[in-house]
């Protein structure tokens, strides 16, 4: 049976119309009927013809056919569907969708069995399309949001749990955590885990690798207490599944000490850190290059604790440690010159400070180029140096160079640049100076007229 065309927008078929014509494509063209099923426990929104390849058992699956003739695979699926009116197709976009209507009726058809059934069929099918969590794939997984949501929907509501969902879940999660969208991401890692969970159990290490992206993902959302929870829980599993002194759990150590050092709770954070420590040189020996970032992260800890004399002999046994085993001009190794200057500086060391803020400079130079973020915050450490220094001259002319790296690379106003351009702003109010260039005076610009408007927003 062939359902009479009319402009799917605006008039949905009639309910037995299209259950005859289902019935009827069923007989004639089972992998239809698959696909057409299948796209109804997703999204209202377009899917990719790839999807359709995707029909269990059927031999057009993607993995089996040559990319070129995946086109006319798909086309050979859908078009039962087309002449019946049950979907409508975008050639150009390469994407077809059910017509209104259609999807509603074959749902609520379904008794709950069937209709797990056929939604862990989707979500298998959503997961092949799926790319992996690579930026360079955002805008693929951008389109595919909207089922990316339906899958999180039968997740909640019907209660699906299958390798297929918790993947689809986990690498959405840590696309948006590339996007920035930390809080959206950290709600489908979590449900991810759940699945995971159900289907593994709470003691596998699969478990633990998850609890590990959850707290990192909530770490860079700014939820502490969450991360700090999860980051425990991680801890605790990897102890009870591990063996003793592993050192897969140092990267869990290390990230509870930050956290607990933002929440304020030092000495914890340092208990963390000193165990961190043993497990690494217990594993890797004294001068491994793990060893090095903890001794950093600690150092950090007792100069935010005020304590820049027991700090800085950490710093420099992190930046001796680096350098002989990566080399002088290695990008950490200006992180570390970058720690022990600062702790030079509140030591009062200002000449050894102001040589390893320059050598830090000069490293991120030779590494990423004058343009470049990296560049960017050690022109601005030396400006802040320098500015404290008395020396206002070039301090100016490093802020200005630094927030010019920032601008090449990340456009002007971007928030990785604010705190920098703060206090270059300062500083010329300070001083009574203006921006030397028509660039920089866009910058100031701009940053005044975010205040301005801010102010304004908190007054309505």
């Amino acid at each position: 049976m062939i359902l009479k065309h009319q402009d799917p927008a605006r008039h949905a078929p009639d309910p037995a119309a299209i259950m005859a014509a289902v019935s009827e494509l069923g007989r004639d063209a089972s992998g239809g009927a698959e696909a057409l099923f299948m796209a109804v426990m997703l999204a209202p929104e377009s899917l990719p013809y790839d999807f359709a390849l995707s029909v269990e058992g059927a031999p057009h699956n993607p993995s089996l056919i040559n990319p070129a003739a995946s086109f006319f695979a798909a086309t050979a699926t859908l078009e039962p569907l087309v002449v019946r009116g049950l979907v409508v197709t975008d050639p150009d976009a390469l994407t077809y969708r059910v017509v209104p209507g259609v999807r509603d009726t074959l749902r609520a058809s379904l008794d709950k069995a069937a209709t797990l059934d056929w939604a862990g069929r989707a979500v298998y099918g959503l997961n092949l399309v799926l790319p992996d969590a690579e930026p360079a794939n955002w805008p693929a997984v951008k389109g595919l949001m909207p089922h990316i949501l339906a899958c999180r929907q039968l997740v909640v509501q019907e209660g699906l749990r299958t390798p297929a969902a918790n993947r689809v879940l986990h690498q959405a999660g840590f696309s948006l955590h590339a996007q920035g969208r930390h809080g959206e991401a950290a709600e489908l890692l979590d449900l991810a885990l759940t699945v995971d969970v159900d289907i593994k159990g709470p003691a596998h290490p699969d478990i633990a690798a998850d609890l590990e992206g959850l707290g990192m993902v909530l770490w860079a959302a700014g939820d502490l207490r969450r991360a700090e929870a999860v980051f425990a829980r991680c801890l605790a599993l990897q102890r009870e599944i591990f063996t003793e002194d592993n050192p897969v759990a140092a990267p869990i150590l290390n990230a509870l000490a930050v956290v607990r050092q933002g929440l304020g709770r030092l000495d914890q954070a340092e208990a963390d850190f000193l165990e961190c420590l043993r497990v690494l040189v217990k594993a890797h020996g004294e001068g491994h290059p793990s060893v090095a970032s903890c001794l950093g992260n600690l150092a950090l800890l007792h100069e935010a604790a005020g304590g820049p004399a027991k700090a800085l002999p950490l710093a420099e046994r992190a930046l001796e440690i680096n350098q002989a085993v990566l080399g002088e001009t290695h990008p950490e190794v200006a992180a570390d010159l970058t720690t022990v200057a600062l702790l030079c500086d509140a030591l009062g060391e200002a000449a050894r400070a102001e040589d390893c803020f320059r050598r830090s400079l000069a490293v991120r130079e030779r590494a990423f180029g004058p343009d470049h973020p990296e560049t960017a915050q050690a022109l601005c450490n030396l400006a802040l140096f320098l500015d404290g220094a008395g020396r206002i001259d070039e301090a100016v002319e490093r802020y200005e160079q630094g927030l010019g790296a920032y601008e090449a690379t990340l456009g002007p106003g971007h928030p990785l640049m604010e705190p920098a351009l703060d206090k270059y702003l300062a500083l010329l109010e300070r001083v009574g100076g203006r921006p030397r260039s028509d660039r920089m005076r866009s910058l100031a610009e701009a940053a005044l007229r975010r205040v301005v408007e801010g102010a304004g927003g908190d007054g309505r």
